[in-house]
């Protein structure tokens, strides 16, 4: 078991930044990972992938180059295989985290173009309802000068019989 330790989770404070942790029915707690999305943790796992796959492959060379070990011409074959496979499990490694890195523009373009879509609607909503506003005060105010219109016309009518009765009166 110690041999493996540094492989297993190390507990952390609940007041840790970079994660939390979740405290189980018997009071015990136990670590949890920290928040990544999916797109981002499968980009770091393909990196760590390829950096593994390389450090293999140069490990794999180096021992099959040595001179220090004493090695049959199958062991050497099959070493040059092995390497030859993770040469080929590297460059699928490159041909994968190209199109992850594809599928992010993609995921980004099309989660831009909603938003941008989004906004220019609620924009376009926004526009009419304040040309509906100024239509409305538009409207109140013609019809307050209607009115106002209105009245000076009738007081005129009146002005102008009161000045037609006076001046038959004369």
């Amino acid at each position: 078991m110690p041999k493996y330790a540094h492989r297993l989770p190390k507990f952390e404070d609940t007041d840790a930044a970079s994660g939390s942790s979740e405290t189980t029915g018997k009071g015990k707690r136990h670590a949890t990972k920290p928040y990544t999305r999916p797109e981002q943790s499968a980009s770091i796992d393909l990196k760590s992938f390829g950096y593994q796959l390389n450090r293999l492959g140069s490990q794999v060379t180096a021992f099959v180059n040595s001179s220090d070990y004493a090695m049959s011409k199958e062991g050497r074959d099959v070493c040059k295989k092995m390497v030859s496979c993770i040469q080929k499990a590297s460059s699928y490694q490159r041909e994968a985290s190209e199109h992850l890195i594809n599928d992010q523009e993609r995921f980004f373009e099309d989660e831009w173009s909603k938003r941008e879509r989004a906004l220019k609607e609620q924009h376009e909503l926004e526009t009419d309802r304040i040309i509906s506003q100024l239509l409305f005060e538009k409207e109140q105010a013609l019809d307050s000068l209607r009115t106002k219109l209105q009245e000076e016309k009738e007081e005129a009518i009146r002005a102008l019989k009161t000045c037609t009765i006076c001046y038959d009166e004369e």
